[in-house]
């Protein structure tokens, strides 16, 4: 089973396009069962339960998910795999999510940049801390399959052949920043440049170890005739995603999923839920994937 962990302008919604578009029903975006944006995060507890639904999971993706919360304890061989991006690209990039799209247009950067717990995300979302070393160590734990948002492209086709062979990576860009005006001006002034810095200290390291070491590692793995593959997949004639395994996995989400969280997350509600999750058990779903 695939467990996609999305970090937050890394052309993270493009990969779960894909998972979606491959697996269909067999996909979920997940949240955890107690609340969308509270802690903890998506748990064993959480798969557990949503495999009472999805009992021939696949995939699953989300925000909530973290590389430091172990899965794989829940019935099923997890492969986990993240995108990561440069960091100051990335972190300019969010600023100008905020003013962009949270309709934040007088946000100050200088504050902005202040708070907690945008600092070094990457490694918050793998690690659960702002240490290198800790996301490191995460990543080599659970054998991560770590690619890189500037080679796209290619990342894909290590993830295909090293880790999902049955993956469609056939793709259009999905949820694409209409302009990058504000990201390419922090970029290009070295004081906001060096704020940026600043805040991403473990973020850089992180990316250094990824970039200069992981990374080429999974090239090397995958061996000889990559750079024709690569130039294969961009010149060839890509067709367009699943329409029919996107619009299944969203009905069973929306018609399903979510019905059933909302319904758990009321008090009222959870203990008919919590029977109903158990009724649906059975002694071989628990090894489906």
């Amino acid at each position: 089973m695939l467990v996609f962990i999305h970090i937050n302008k890394t052309a993270g919604s493009t990969v779960r396009y894909m998972l979606r578009s491959t697996y269909g029903v067999r996909h979920c975006d997940v949240e955890p069962w107690h609340g969308a944006r509270d802690d903890p995060p998506f748990s064993r507890a959480d798969l557990h339960r949503l495999r009472r639904l999805y009992p021939d999971l696949a995939s699953v993706a989300g925000h909530r998910i973290t590389g430091y919360v172990d899965l794989s304890e829940a019935g099923a061989d997890v492969a986990y795999f993240t995108i990561l991006r440069d960091p100051l690209k990335l972190c300019a990039s969010r600023f100008q999510y905020h003013v962009d799209h949270r309709q934040k247009k007088h946000l100050v950067f200088e504050d902005w940049i202040r708070q907690e717990w945008l600092r070094n995300a990457q490694t918050q979302r793998i690690a659960g801390t702002q240490r290198a070393d800790d996301a490191i160590r995460v990543i080599e734990e659970r054998a991560m399959f770590v690619g890189l948002t500037e080679r796209f492209d290619e990342s894909m086709i290590l993830l295909r052949a090293l880790r999902a062979t049955d993956l469609d990576i056939s793709y259009s860009p999905v949820n694409v920043a209409r302009r990058g005006s504000i990201a390419a001006s922090l970029l290009g002034d070295p004081r906001s440049r060096q704020l940026l810095a600043d805040a991403n200290q473990a973020d850089l390291a992180l990316y250094e170890y990824v970039s200069s070491d992981l990374y080429p590692g999974l090239a090397r793995e995958y061996g000889a005739g990559l750079d024709d593959a690569v130039l294969d997949y961009r010149t060839r004639s890509r067709k367009s995603f699943n329409r029919r395994n996107l619009t299944l996995s969203r009905m069973k989400r929306h018609g399903l999923y979510r019905p059933t969280l909302w319904l758990y997350r009321r008090r009222r509600t959870r203990p008919a839920v919590e029977k109903l999750l158990d009724r649906r058990r059975a002694p071989a779903a628990d090894n489906q994937v």
